[in-house]
């Protein structure tokens, strides 16, 4: 294939790239010559124009594929086997050896360079986005496949069940979002001119760094080969409850995105039953929130789930839980952990809206490092691994109401 050349040659721009980088690391960090500078924008722009050129081949590779197909002849795309080779668990091996070669160093040179739009500085190995994004054979004939590694965040973010919206493998690295526009009558002929177009908000996500630390033995990273699923599974999962924590918690945490939650409109500071249930509900009718193509729902941490269980909406007519639909009001309902961890113990917190309004990202690629030396005198040496994320809400104030039980 064109577009596996094509990559080759990618790959061959890169490592000149790094050699320049090394040398003038190497000689106590000094900083690139004009003959250096001048040589690192050709290789630069050489490497741009090859990525643009992958692009059109992969394009091109699509389209026949697909002209064949429609006309009846049966093709058989030709599979990446190197690409097909690449696990976690592979990457880890390279990050605690140093030797980071074949389809490692490729993928390593991919996300450094994905790393010019987010910003992003690797220690270790890299992992490119387009890996995160691609799902896993799981068997010799690739008859199974698993979810993708971004597949897999998102699935354990109770936020995106509850209707949020969830973007892997972001490059860029700022990601506006706007809503809130309005339109205005004026007429046709006459009359005074309008003060404002209109009411524009937006926010933007910008990279964050999340680190993960996975403990574990020298002699599973070498020899265990059953470790892929449950490496991904549990850094996926581990990395998706620390973000929602943060976006659900009753107040900002430090170096991380603004909370959703502490940002809303206070709604009740009584306990979770049917009746302050319809005033969130008020509150965000109050605020001129509507239901038409909004995703509503409400999160609740496990004290306020316990409480609206036992609640009636009508007393001996209805119960305000609907056990069966996991419905309050006919609206979604979710429990969650990750709901005000810094909460008061045994208080309610319940966060109600429109959660179509609301934006994560997970930005480039992992970073995975090796680290020998922490828990050295236990024989599990740790594997830290870096991502970046970020998650806010359009109109915060107006699309959501929380409560949080005094």
């Amino acid at each position: 294939m064109k577009s596996i050349e094509l990559k080759e040659l990618r790959s061959e721009t890169l490592g000149e790239l790094e050699v320049i980088q090394k040398t003038a690391e190497a000689e106590e960090n000094r900083d690139l010559t004009e003959e250096e500078n001048t040589s690192v924008d050709a290789l630069l722009a050489k490497a741009d124009d090859y990525s643009t050129k992958i692009k059109r081949a992969e394009k091109l590779e699509k389209t026949l594929r697909e002209s064949a197909k429609i006309s009846g002849v049966a093709v058989e795309p030709k599979a990446d086997k190197d690409l097909e080779k690449f696990t976690f668990q592979g990457a880890m091996r390279a990050a605690f050896s140093g030797n980071v070669s074949g389809i490692y160093k490729e993928m390593d040179q991919e996300a450094r360079s994905q790393a010019r739009y987010t910003g992003q500085v690797y220690k270790g190995v890299g992992i490119p986005s387009s890996i995160l994004t691609r799902a896993w054979a799981t068997s010799s004939t690739n008859s199974e496949t698993t979810m993708s590694f971004t597949d897999q965040l998102e699935s354990n973010l109770v936020l995106t069940s509850a209707g949020a919206n969830f973007y892997g493998g972001i490059n860029d690295l700022k990601f506006p979002v706007f809503s809130g526009v309005t339109s205005t009558w004026i007429a046709e002929t006459g009359g005074s001119a309008v003060a404002s177009a209109g009411d524009l908000s937006a926010v933007t996500l910008t990279p964050k760094k999340l680190i993960s630390v996975v403990s574990m033995s020298q002699e599973s990273i070498v020899q265990n080969p059953s470790l892929e699923s449950a490496l991904q599974g549990n850094i996926a999962a581990n990395m998706a409850s620390t973000l929602e924590t943060a976006l659900l918690d009753t107040a900002d945490v430090t170096s991380a995105p603004e909370s959703i939650f502490a940002d809303a409109a206070a709604g009740s500071v009584a306990a979770f039953t049917g009746a302050t249930a319809s005033i969130l509900e008020n509150t965000y009718i109050a605020n001129d929130g509507t239901y038409e193509g909004a995703r509503m729902a409400y999160l609740m941490d496990a004290d306020a789930y316990a409480a609206i269980k036992v609640s009636d909406m009508v007393s001996s007519v209805s119960a305000a839980y609907d056990m069966r639909d996991k419905t309050i009001g006919g609206m979604y309902a979710f429990v969650s952990s990750n709901v005000a961890d810094s909460g008061a113990a045994g208080k309610e917190h319940v966060l109600f809206g429109d959660f179509s309004k609301v934006h994560i990202a997970q930005f480039g690629g992992l970073d995975f490092l090796f680290d020998p030396y922490t828990n050295a005198d236990t024989g599990e040496p740790r594997m830290v691994v870096t991502g970046l994320f970020d998650g806010d809400a359009c109109q915060n104030a107006t699309a959501f109401a929380n409560l949080i039980e005094a």
